[in-house]
């Protein structure tokens, strides 16, 4: 929650609690220089700016307010020029607060990745460190530890969850002189595997590497304000060069100068966008800075991940068959049960989780064993039962058989879940006028089972690769891209992609350092209220910018007629700015 005290006490007001300390002590000492000090520390605010500005490429300079400054110490009109000091100063302050509180949000990229592996050597196995890993090393993996590097599978078979890679729910089955790649998580029992390069060259590496690549080149866009401040300065110089050249007074062109100050423009889309930050943070999305509130508004073609995306991640079982009529049900469900809770296999915890839910009777399973690519084997109540992958082709998802004795008594089938929000989400997008499709690691057949009925273009079995090639494609066209993911394999596209929104429930660094909008929890509906909050906070900073540059016209108006002197304009653009400001803090509600 961004509180006004807050701002108001960060570092970043210090210069403008200067310059309104130095306008305090000029009201009560009568001392006009001190007047001057706040100018200068208004100069030097503007000095600076442009030096940063210059060296990004950005010629976009404040050129009224260095103008409204000088102009204001050359006739000793330093109150109206102090308090334009106070509005430049103030608003450099709120877009640079905005920013850096944005910017806190970040994670390291490497905070998943193992700092430290096992060593297989002649004497035993070690832990060192992953630079002292040469080509042809042969480490140790444990059960649940990711793979740092990629090698050749030493050890029969191997079971990897590589989710964070392909996006594909089921994991998969490795047999010996297999490739593994770096970044799949071991799933199975402990396995071992001959190192192929340094890390550096790893698959892990190379992602990372893409993520870096895509961060390089950010989107081309001119921020809201920079836009309009070139026709407005435009219009501002020919007005106050006109009242001199019209009526000899230098002190009319200063007052038209004044009011002319682009503070609306300054000021609206930062408190604006501040607003939308907070708006933001409250529903626990992390929008790592202003700039991406504007782009969330332009950007009106998203790419969207499955698996744990627009589905919950998880197999659920979603059906019983029952191939041998002499068993239940639930006599089904509980024999598999006390295999699977000996089981680290992700639909172990789907049978657990059903058999709970259905309170069925607990059954004791003896000389349980797991074989790698074939199943998992006992013996309940005297008799040798296994869950073994189908036979059959049934093309829905995951598909296994209980057997007895080799024999077929039950087939289960699981799948993922869509979430319940996703629809919702769809609607919400493609009546505004956007352009969807779907990116998934997993099969098409898969993939269409569960969102055909959407009827959205759907590219199937996805690497990091093809996802940023398909991102790639449409910017060429001139299109302002967003990729929407959770896993590691979804951070190229999302460091690429103009606008990237990761649910960050797999707490995966990669993909939360690669993205620019971060979702704390797994609910759907949180992508729909991100696009919302970056379109009303953009559009509630457009029309604060309409507004303030309106009324400022307006006054430039009645001061190049002579109607308002400095002070006075200096004044009614500080009126101008809380109207502005007052507007532009809607974006909060």
């Amino acid at each position: 929650m961004i509180r006004i005290s807050d701002i108001l006490w960060s570092k970043e007001f210090r210069l403008p609690s200067l310059v309104v300390i130095c306008i305090f002590l000029a009201l009560i000492l009568g001392e006009q220089m001190v007047y001057g000090i706040a100018i200068l520390l208004g100069i030097l605010q503007l000095v600076f700016e442009s030096y940063e500005r210059i060296r990004r490429k950005r010629f976009n300079l404040d050129y009224l307010a260095f103008l409204a400054l000088g102009t204001a110490l050359i006739l000793g009109q330093l109150l109206a020029g102090a308090v334009v000091a106070l509005m430049v100063a103030v608003s450099a302050a709120l877009e640079r607060y905005g920013a850096i509180r944005a910017e806190q949000t970040l994670r390291s990229l490497f905070e998943n990745i193992p700092k430290m592996v096992f060593l297989v050597t002649p004497s035993g196995t070690h832990e060192v460190s992953l630079q002292a890993i040469r080509k042809g090393d042969i480490l140790l993996v444990r059960q649940n530890e990711m793979l740092a590097f990629d090698g050749y599978l030493v050890s029969d078979r191997a079971l990897l969850n590589e989710a964070n890679l392909t996006g594909e729910m089921e994991p998969v089955v490795y047999r010996e002189t297999a490739v593994l790649k770096s970044g799949a998580v071991n799933v199975g029992q402990v396995l071992q595997m001959r190192v192929l390069g340094d890390f550096e060259h790893s698959s892990y590496r190379k992602i990372l590497s893409l993520v870096e690549e895509g961060k390089s080149h950010p989107a081309p866009m001119i921020r809201l304000a920079e836009r309009y401040n070139i026709f407005f300065t435009f219009f501002s110089l020919l007005l106050s060069f006109g009242a001199y050249f019209f009526f000899g007074e230098w002190e009319r062109f200063l007052a038209v100068l004044v009011i002319a100050t682009p503070c609306p423009l300054l000021i609206a889309a930062p408190i604006s966008f501040i607003g939308g930050l907070n708006k933001a943070a409250r529903k626990n999305i992390i929008i790592k800075s202003p700039l991406i509130l504007e782009l969330l508004a332009k950007t009106k073609m998203f790419f969207f991940d499955k698996t744990g995306t627009l589905t919950l991640g998880i197999p659920r079982l979603k059906k019983i068959e029952l191939l041998d009529r002499t068993f239940s049900r639930e006599q089904v469900l509980s024999i598999a049960t006390a295999l699977e809770q000996h089981s680290f296999h992700p639909i172990a915890k789907a049978f657990v989780n059903e058999h709970t839910s259905y309170e069925g009777e607990l059954l004791v399973a003896e000389n349980v064993e797991e074989k790698i690519g074939e199943g998992i084997f006992g013996t309940i109540a005297g008799k040798e039962y296994g869950i073994v992958q189908t036979k059959k082709n049934t093309g829905s998802g995951i598909v296994v058989d209980l057997v007895l004795s080799a024999t077929p008594v039950a087939r289960f089938s699981f799948d993922d879940e869509i979430k319940p929000a996703v629809g919702d989400v769809f609607d919400y997008l493609r009546n505004r006028g956007y352009t969807l499709g779907i990116l998934t690691g997993d099969k098409k057949k898969n993939a269409d089972r569960l969102f055909g009925h959407f009827k959205l273009p759907i590219y199937a079995e996805c690497r990091p690769e093809r996802k940023t090639e398909l991102i790639k494609r449409y910017q060429k066209e001139g299109k302002l891209v967003g990729m929407v993911g959770d896993g590691m394999n979804d951070a190229p596209a999302l460091a690429l992609a103009d606008i990237g929104i990761v649910f960050s429930g797999s707490e995966n660094s990669a993909s939360i350092e690669a993205a620019d909008v971060a979702i704390f929890g797994r609910d759907a509906s949180l992508m729909k209220d991100a696009i919302h909050i970056g379109r009303r906070s953009y559009h509630v900073a457009l029309q604060s910018i309409l507004i303030g540059t309106g009324l400022s016209t307006l006054g430039m108006l009645f001061a190049f007629f002579g109607f308002i002197s400095p002070l006075y304009g200096a004044l009614l653009q500080e009126v101008i700015d809380v109207i502005v400001i007052v507007n532009a803090l809607r974006s909060t509600y």
